[in-house]
């Protein structure tokens, strides 16, 4: 069986990554520095949980998990997509250590609306794209690699490279690229899948109800998701206190709930993501186990598997990339499906569609 080993920036990046391998290497156990036990001869992927602090704080821990990768046959460093968080300086972190000489870098997704163009991140906005980032291989030069933009027609290089991709296939042929000796793979789910050589991860978009929804997400793109839900969006708020009885009612008469919190403009975002934590921590632990749980937001599901004591997830497949499945191990919802994503992920209809693709009715307002 493939050895991987993933290093990412947030818990919901690590999961929809390492989803696009399990078609190759099988359940891939997921965890974070705290919960790191010996290092073990199988499959690994961490969450470094430093997409929101500082590029020096970035460097220390990345730099003390990079020993990780060692010897794997795919290692991997997860960039986000839209190239958000101090990731330049964790690639610096992981590259000091001298095991790879060379590292592809190809942050494309092409699935979630991200491409790589004259070697700057692209995202899709409407019909269009639009630029998400300065110079790739400029912000890596800043942070002291030797890196350069490169072609697949120039083969293997040796060093840092900055690839563009448009396309799966375009992915499919950096991913040809690896060639002899250690090469340290540096992207997202989009690399991934294509370094998984067309094994498809195992798909399943079955919800065991009831399920229940979490989402502590601040972007755009949640907000129209849940929307897009109808009367399942519960927006829980200071003025009616009892959100776990809420919540537990939205179960009990509709079989699901998709809840987030109502938080006052202006909210600082550490300030948030306490807040928020501190809300569905209540929830949790005052509503009977559900069936399945969604969530999206890194941080959101970090703080759940916290209140939930969790010792890690096992990513098991996904339904679709960027949509990954996995599992509760350890605590006091061991063995729950979860099925998350990052808040900037999908279409409006994500979450309706999968609601309707097992049976939860329509409403009025979403029909």
């Amino acid at each position: 069986m493939t050895r991987l080993r993933l290093i990412a920036d947030d818990l919901t990046g690590t999961l929809d990554t390492a989803a696009g391998f399990t078609g190759l290497c099988g359940a891939i156990p997921v965890a974070w520095p705290e919960l790191l036990a010996g290092d073990g001869s199988g499959c690994l992927a961490i969450d470094s949980g430093t997409r929101e602090i500082s590029a020096a704080e970035a460097d220390r821990i990345v730099g003390a998990l990079a020993p990780r990768l060692d010897g794997a046959d795919i290692a991997f460093k997860k960039v986000d997509s839209l190239l958000r968080g101090p990731w330049a300086a964790e690639l610096a972190a992981v590259l000091r250590t001298g095991t790879w000489g060379r590292c592809v870098v190809a942050p494309a997704f092409p699935y979630q609306g991200r491409r790589t163009e004259g070697g700057r991140q692209l995202a899709r906005r409407g019909a269009g794209f639009e630029p998400v980032s300065g110079d790739i291989a400029e912000a890596l030069r800043a942070v002291g690699l030797p890196a350069r933009r490169a072609d697949v027609s120039d083969g293997p290089v040796a060093g840092v490279a900055v690839y563009d991709a448009a396309s799966d296939a375009d992915l499919a042929r950096v991913a040809d690229l690896g060639g002899d000796g250690p090469v340290l793979w540096c992207g997202s789910g989009g690399l991934a899948a294509a370094l998984a050589r067309g094994v498809a991860a195992p798909g399943d978009d079955r919800l065991a109800g009831p399920v229940l929804g979490l989402f502590g997400s601040d972007r755009p793109e949640t907000a129209a998701q849940l929307a897009a839900c109808g009367r399942h969006h519960l927006v829980l708020s200071a003025r009616h206190p009892d959100h776990a009885g809420a919540a537990a009612a939205r179960l009990d008469r509709d079989g699901v709930v998709l809840a987030s919190l109502a938080l006052p403009e202006g909210t600082a975002r550490e300030d948030a993501a306490a807040r928020i934590a501190q809300t569905f921590a209540g929830v949790i632990d005052r509503i009977p186990r559900p069936g399945t749980l969604l969530v999206a937001g890194g941080e959101t599901l970090k703080a759940l598997c916290l209140a939930l004591s969790v010792a890690r997830l096992d990513v098991t497949g996904q339904i679709t990339p960027g949509l990954p499945r996995s599992t509760l191990r350890g605590g006091r919802w061991d063995g729950l499906a979860v099925v998350s994503k990052s808040g900037a992920f999908g279409t409006e209809g994500v979450w309706r569609d999968l609601l309707h693709g097992n049976g939860f009715p329509r409403s009025r307002s979403d029909a």
